[in-house]
Parts: structure tokens; sequence; C-alpha cells
């Protein structure tokens, strides 16, 4: 209950429109916005999952794909203040560890490539943009931005911003160059 607390908090944070009364406020507009609904039921499927209630938990991520659009599998582990702006077509793998402050914009991908060889691995403040895919067994840093409809292939430094098709950080050769 603390997590999905924090969800909220965060969640609202991100709306800039945090107010006292952030758990009421946010259940009053469970209707309204699929964003909570969606955060509710992946920390309630999330725990069905990890007390090996797992056809409730699928359920519970079936029911999130057709009220919400967000298909966030039980299996994967985010930490508190997970905010989703908008939840259509994001998709959230069974191995994604992620920390805290996640912010993910609609058509989100985090998962792996089609080989099996891993899912990414998300830091802590980190804010995915619209149409972003992150995939494989890629690392992103505390405090990285993955811009709008960027595509992370490689890990992403601290504090990194990666864009476009992200392969690693260019490497530093002005030692290679002679004159």
């Amino acid at each position: 209950m603390a997590t999905l607390i924090e969800d909220l908090r965060h969640m609202t944070a991100a709306w800039d429109r945090p107010g006292p009364q952030v758990l009421a406020g946010a259940l009053v507009r469970l209707p309204l916005y699929p964003r909570i609904g969606a955060v509710i039921s992946y920390r309630a499927a999330a725990w069905c999952w990890d007390h090996h209630l797992r056809p409730l938990a699928l359920w519970l991520q079936a029911s999130t794909i057709r009220s919400a659009g967000a298909e966030i599998h039980p299996a994967a582990r985010i930490g508190g203040g997970l905010a989703i702006i908008h939840t259509v077509g994001i998709v959230v793998g069974h191995e994604v560890v992620a920390g805290d402050n996640l912010v993910l914009y609609h058509q989100v991908t985090l998962g792996h490539t089609g080989r099996g060889d891993g899912q990414p691995r998300i830091g802590d403040n980190v804010r995915i943009g619209a149409g972003a895919k992150v995939l494989g067994p890629v690392t992103v840093g505390d405090g990285a931005w993955i811009g709008a409809n960027a595509v992370v292939l490689g890990d992403v430094p601290a504090g990194a911003v990666a864009t476009g098709t992200w392969r690693g950080p260019v490497a530093d050769r002005s030692d290679e160059v002679t004159s």
C-alpha cells in the first residue's frame, strides 16, 4: 500500500497538480483517468504474482489491457513512484526491473529484442518519452531521459539523454587524432 501511495504522489506531481489529499483525489479520478487504474491494477497483479495467485495476476493484466491499453507484466519489478502519463500502447516485459520514480509516456515498450536475450534494467528518476523502445539487456542509469521515439539498444549512462537509435555513448577518440 505504501508503494501505491508513492505511485499516486509521483503521478500527481507529474501532472503538476500535487495535493494534500492525493489518495482520495486519485480514487475520485479513477474512472476518469485510466493511468491511475493501470498503476493500481499493476500493483495488485504484481502482489498476486508474488503470492502465487498467477491466474488472478494474469486476469488483472488482461483487464488492464482492455480498460487502459497498457500491458505491464505482473512479474516486472517497478519501484515506487511509477507515473504513467498516457496509458495507450505501453508494454513492459516480464523481466524488466525499474527503480523509483519512473515516468512513462504513451507507446513505450520495455522488453526483449525477440532473441530472448534479456530485458532492460532501469535506474531511479528515469523518464521515457512517447514511442520510445528500450530493448534487450540494457541498463539505463539514474536520472537518464529517453527521448520520444528513441530506440535504445545499448546502455545509457546516468544523467544522459538518449535520442534516435541509441547503441551506447560515442567513444572519445580525440587522443587518436594526429595533426
